[in-house]
């Protein structure tokens, strides 16, 4: 993204061959708030727009979460977060019909 018109407390992390919505759903059953997409486009079915400018391909798009940090994170949290994260990209890879 670009170095300086960006917001430093958001994150996108996108998985190949993995549905955003399924990670979505896992992770708020495990307590953690995440979005699809960019903060743009968080309401449609779509590729988001600012990823696709990006240069990421539809496939990544839809494999695309946004991840917000605030001042009371804790590192607690972040370190729950990417157990989780690992997880279940791990679990939903294992399901997948791609490899």
């Amino acid at each position: 993204g670009h170095p300086a018109q960006r917001l430093c407390n958001n994150v996108n992390f996108s998985f190949r061959n993995i549905e955003g919505e399924s990670m979505l759903m896992l992770l708020d059953n495990a307590g953690i708030a995440v979005s699809t997409g960019s903060a743009c486009s968080s309401r449609s079915l779509e590729p988001s727009h600012v990823l696709t400018a990006i240069g990421l391909p539809p496939e990544e798009s839809h494999g695309s979460l946004r991840l917000s940090l605030g001042i009371y994170n804790t590192q607690e949290e972040i370190d729950y977060t990417v157990e989780n994260l690992k997880k279940i990209v791990g679990r939903l890879r294992n399901l997948s019909p791609f490899k």
